[in-house]
């Protein structure tokens, strides 16, 4: 059996943004309908999310018993009642939480994880499985129960072994749902270590995108061979080399996990290139844009347009939105460390739908977005992220003190984060 995870999903919101948030720890989307066609035995492992109507996953049912059967890994997480799982006998009962508003008051609930731990207890502790619950199943004899009710009724999580070398792994938590929904910040901790642990668990390694290209496209020493910006990013576990940027082609961007554009490129050939450009945002490479665009290179771009340029407090630029951490080793008036308003940029381009407003320039009562962020949106859940810089080359700035030349790393950093889970926005 391969080392490959599959994400079943019903077209559901949350599924899917569950599904791009954690991409990075996983293979395949699979879409219920299409689930007869599919041979699950290639897979190491099979998520059924919660957010799933559960009289439309039951008549999946045979299948993916089959699949436990047959020695695959199978995790369920809240469908109600489950009984359409019958590869083991669960008894489970609607029990819910005493009080659904006890995390506004202070208070605790009546859950707890069992002793001894199991092994994921180290990767999610109490707090992330703590929110809520939908319902709980008898205490099982083959079952290891990793997270129960206070009074030893019933349990919330367990992982159960079946047959010959198959695997069972069930929870009445929800994370899926709400952490599509961007509410109940514990069940994204929840995801942000199950996801990491059970690839561990099967043995599946997954290198953190860290392979930096540079494309050099104006012949000067800082921007050609940007030592600086090299020695900030390996120092932080980043891969980096350089690359002529007329010389970009399928083989660069295979080797490449963010994609540096600094100003003063080549738009017409940029062009030309496209549709791999294209490719490689919905494999899940990253892009970093500088520049001023005339063209649309690329179609979610848009033309350049300066701001006013008096009163000269207009090219001072202020971070907006930085819930990715962007901008999170820069102090507050770094961009006027400059000396010159206006080096870091000097105006604006529209974003795309979705796009994140980072950064403000112009009048304060008609800002523009000068910096802003954008996963691009593939059909396959794997987009990766546009940083779009309206300005200068991003390797400047800032140019002194006790962050010098950890801009660029700070922005590699999130995009980082965002692409495997541990940044979710």
């Amino acid at each position: 059996m391969s080392p490959r995870i599959a994400f079943l999903h019903g077209g559901n919101n949350a599924q899917l943004r569950s599904f791009e948030d954690f991409s990075h720890h996983l293979d395949d989307l699979v879409y219920l309908d299409d689930l007869p066609g599919c041979d699950l035995r290639h897979y190491a492992a099979v998520i059924v999310p919660d957010a799933m109507d559960s009289v439309r996953i039951a008549a999946h049912g045979p299948q993916l018993n089959d699949y436990v059967r047959g020695g695959g890994f199978l995790v369920v997480f809240f469908q109600g009642e489950a009984d359409w799982i019958d590869v083991v006998d669960l008894a489970w009962w609607p029990s819910t939480i005493r009080d659904w508003l006890w995390w506004t008051k202070g208070g605790s609930v009546e859950i707890h994880q069992n002793e001894p731990r199991h092994p994921i207890c180290e990767a999610i502790p109490l707090a992330a499985m703590t929110w809520h619950w939908g319902g709980a199943y008898a205490p099982h004899p083959d079952a290891v129960p990793i997270l129960s009710l206070c009074d030893g009724t019933g349990s919330l999580f367990l992982d159960i072994k079946v047959g010959e070398g198959g695997r069972l792994m069930v929870a009445t938590l929800d994370p899926h749902l709400h952490n599509g929904q961007r509410f109940m910040p514990a069940a994204t901790r929840f995801l942000q270590g199950f996801y990491p642990w059970l690839n561990r668990e099967l043995g599946i390694v997954r290198p953190a995108p860290s392979r930096v290209t540079y494309l050099q496209c104006v012949h000067t020493l800082d921007n050609w061979e940007p030592a600086a910006t090299a020695a900030s990013l390996e120092a932080a576990g980043f891969s980096f080399r350089v690359h002529p940027h007329r010389a970009l082609d399928e083989e660069v961007l295979a080797a490449t996990d963010i994609l540096y554009l600094p100003s003063n490129y080549d738009e017409f050939f940029l062009a030309s290139r496209r549709a791999a450009l294209l490719a490689y945002l919905e494999r899940g490479g990253s892009m970093i844009i500088c520049g001023e665009p005339h063209t649309a290179f690329l179609p979610f771009l848009s033309r350049f347009q300066a701001v006013p340029a008096r009163p000269f407090t207009n090219l001072k630029v202020r971070v907006r939105d930085d819930r990715a951490g962007v901008f999170a080793d820069m102090p507050e008036d770094f961009d006027g460390w400059q000396g010159v308003f206006g080096q870091y940029a000097r105006g604006w381009s529209a974003m795309p739908p979705g796009a994140i407003w980072l950064t403000d320039v112009g009048p304060p009562d008609d800002p523009k977005p000068a910096d802003w962020l954008w996963r691009y949106p593939s059909e396959r859940g794997t987009g990766g992220f546009v940083l779009m810089h309206n300005g200068d080359n991003l390797i400047r700035y800032p140019d002194h003190g006790p962050t010098k030349n950890h801009l660029v790393r700070s922005i590699c950093q999130s995009l980082r984060a965002l692409k495997t889970g541990a940044t979710v926005i």
